[in-house]
């Protein structure tokens, strides 16, 4: 008798409850060399497969509790080469300094070179340099590539266009090019083709007041139009006309009650991951979890935690794509080239 009229309803049941990582798992182990993506149903799939190629009940069972106990890394795809771009904005001349962008983006970089990923920190620069320094990067970034792109920092949103303040931006009449834009990086990003594109603001979302701040208001129609080549998938840290929040780590010898005032040497002393956001991101990186997958995790941690900051996930294209997936291309030619375009802003930018 075939597979699936001697196994049983209970265990055939579980089987279609399967979720499509363990399927593929057992799909490899089987040789049977089946597409389970954007299958409804993956289990059901699975089992008519396994049942028409005469597997029995006992190797059924024995594949699933192999599957069950491997730690396998599935691989979605293999791109070019990975690139991280992590800018962090905190010494700010006009508006409130920050503390934690810089130390987040130290602390993404070590999670993410871990995962093979070319590293490059932009941090405390303006709006003019860093516009310059990202339009070199992605005419030095290979078609084909992921990206991910991480921004912490002041920002601020008007009639649902996201800015990146930059260091040097002024606390009143702010125009255009005290920022960048989320269509501005957007559109930059397209002209390289990534086969992915995961792009994180982490940052605030309240809306200017237009009577102190006419002129960007004024430019709005000038705001690039943007085109999307792949996968691109989005995640600001909190909704709109909403704050994000610092969560400061430090390592102290006495009890902390109520508010605390971070201290000259402080610094020293914050624990990695000291954003609500980049503390759970960098706690989820450890699992090997497709992007999209990865980012609702992470964004139901936030959420749970005491300030009930909100994070938005916006999503293009529904191919599975993980940041453990390994490159094709050489990337030692890619991070040579790299660092070669930023050399003269070294004081600024670290290549990796």
């Amino acid at each position: 008798m075939s597979l699936l009229q001697t196994l049983s309803y209970t265990e055939y049941q579980k089987a279609l409850a399967l979720n499509i990582d363990t399927c593929e798992v057992i799909s490899k182990l089987a040789d049977l060399k089946v597409n389970l993506n954007e299958i409804k149903k993956p289990g059901e799939v699975l089992m008519k497969t396994l049942d028409r190629r005469g597997y029995t009940v006992e190797q059924y069972r024995q594949l699933l509790t192999t599957a069950l106990n491997a730690k396998t890394i599935i691989t979605y795809y293999k791109p070019q080469c990975k690139l991280a771009i992590l800018i962090g904005n905190n010494k700010y001349k006009y508006l409130s300094k920050l503390v934690t962008p810089s130390i987040d983006c130290d602390s993404l970089a070590s999670n993410l070179k871990g995962l093979g990923f070319i590293i490059i920190t932009l941090k405390n620069l303006t709006a003019v340099d860093l516009k310059s320094n990202l339009s070199r990067i992605f005419e030095s970034i290979p078609e084909d590539s992921y990206c991910f792109i991480f921004y912490a920092g002041h920002g601020c949103e008007l009639c649902n266009t996201r800015c990146m303040l930059s260091v040097d931006c002024p606390t009143e009449d702010i125009t255009i090019d005290d920022c960048v834009t989320e269509n501005w990086l957007l559109k930059q990003v397209a002209s390289c083709k990534p086969e992915l594109c995961v792009l994180i603001l982490d940052m605030c979302r309240n809306y200017l007041d237009r009577n102190i701040n006419p002129k960007i208001y004024a430019a709005l129609p000038t705001i690039e139009d943007y085109t999307i080549h792949r996968n691109l998938l989005i995640s600001y840290s909190t909704q709109s006309s909403a704050a994000a929040y610092e969560l400061l780590q430090i390592e102290c010898s006495t009890t902390i009650d109520g508010t605390y005032e971070v201290k000259t040497g402080d610094t020293e002393k914050i624990v990695p991951g000291a954003s609500l956001y980049v503390n759970a991101l960098c706690t989820r990186l450890v699992e090997n979890l497709d992007v999209s997958t990865l980012l609702d995790k992470i964004h139901g941690d936030v959420e749970n935690y005491a300030k009930r900051q909100r994070p938005i996930k916006v999503q293009c294209g529904v191919s599975r794509r993980s940041l453990y997936d390994p490159v094709r291309g050489d990337a030692d030619v890619v991070l040579n080239n790299l660092k070669e375009v930023l050399e003269e802003y070294k004081e600024n930018c670290a290549v990796f």
